[in-house]
């Protein structure tokens, strides 16, 4: 979780929904996974997409989305 949080925070909250979007998971995971307390223990088949997602990244094999300002 500390990855996902971490990577997410680099990532920032303006591209959250478009990067759950390109995982394939709900809109408001990311922003749930940074800033809900009460999310320190998801079910791994919550989060699973979302880590392969940016773990892809990290290897260059997928990028992250572009987000339009304003967005």
């Amino acid at each position: 979780m500390e990855y996902l949080k971490r990577r997410l925070l680099e990532i920032g909250p303006q591209s959250f929904e478009a990067v759950a979007d390109e995982a394939g998971v709900a809109k408001t995971l990311p922003r749930k996974i940074v800033y809900d307390p009460n999310r320190d223990n998801p079910k791994v088949g919550t989060v699973q997409p979302l880590l392969d997602y940016l773990q892809a990244v990290d290897r260059g094999e997928r990028e992250l989305p572009e987000v339009k300002a304003g967005a």
